[in-house]
């Protein structure tokens, strides 16, 4: 992928435009398709996990909003590995646990991206949090 085209799709990723936004995540996930199971592709991830372990964490909407895009962008990507696919759901409750509506109104739609896939480590973490959270519905968990 040229660095130019690469440059305008993350610089996209930080819209407040949710079209704009989701037209580069599509972008995004196409790159990362066409680069295949090459080292380029790795390397494309690592930067992307390298935007995400930074921005996951800032308080700028803009940082938020592209990490929002990646994930959307990297659910959409099947030749993840099973170490990549995990990261995401973890990355993503750092986002759900956002202030900030849209961000987390963001975060959501990934999530639901994230159930529909079905991926087999999502789903356990997904019925660990449910009975988590059942637990402390009925007073059955102690912390």
């Amino acid at each position: 992928m040229s660095e130019h085209l690469r440059t305008g799709v993350l610089s996209r990723l930080r819209s407040k435009d949710a079209t704009t936004r989701n037209n580069a995540a599509q972008q995004l996930c196409k790159l990362i398709v066409d680069t295949g199971a090459s080292s380029n592709q790795n390397l494309l991830y690592l930067d992307l996990n390298s935007r995400l372990a930074k921005n996951v964490g800032s308080s700028d909407i803009h940082d938020l909003l592209e990490s929002t895009a990646i994930l959307s962008a990297l659910v959409d990507v099947d030749t993840l590995n099973e170490a990549q696919r995990t990261r995401i759901p973890v990355q993503l409750k750092l986002l759900l646990k956002q202030s900030n509506q849209t961000v987390s109104t963001e975060a959501v739609g990934v999530y639901k991206k994230l159930v529909n896939k079905k991926w087999t480590t999502f789903m356990s973490l997904v019925e660990t949090d449910l009975s988590r959270s059942l637990e402390w519905l009925t007073n059955e968990r102690s912390e």
